[in-house]
């Protein structure tokens, strides 16, 4: 008795491509196969999932969002000011030292 969705599309699969009843190894292979790679999008869904709601939840304790990312700009002007090599003069983007255009 199939309980599943999946093991009703299975079988239908199955069927489709061996139409011949006589094989029976070669069936219960495929179904076997098919299971697997069933589990495995399942698994795969699930960590997309779980890595999906780390992002939104932001796994940092006490970290707010706009902490994040000042300490992101931050990081950002830093490196900006080490690749231009602190040249004096050189607006600072962070604290708004570009006119608005």
């Amino acid at each position: 008795m199939l309980t599943r969705a999946t093991d009703n599309i299975i079988e239908e699969l199955i069927d489709a491509t061996y139409s011949d009843p006589a094989d029976v190894r070669q069936r219960h292979v495929f179904a076997h196969a098919l299971h697997g790679l069933v589990r495995l999008a399942k698994s795969e869904q699930l960590r997309d999932m779980r890595r999906d709601v780390a992002r939104a939840t932001s796994l940092q304790a006490g970290h707010s969002s706009r902490q994040q990312a000042r300490t992101l700009l931050r990081k950002i002007g830093m490196e900006l000011a080490r690749d231009t090599g602190g040249v004096p003069g050189a607006p600072d983007t962070l604290r708004g030292g570009v006119e608005d255009r």
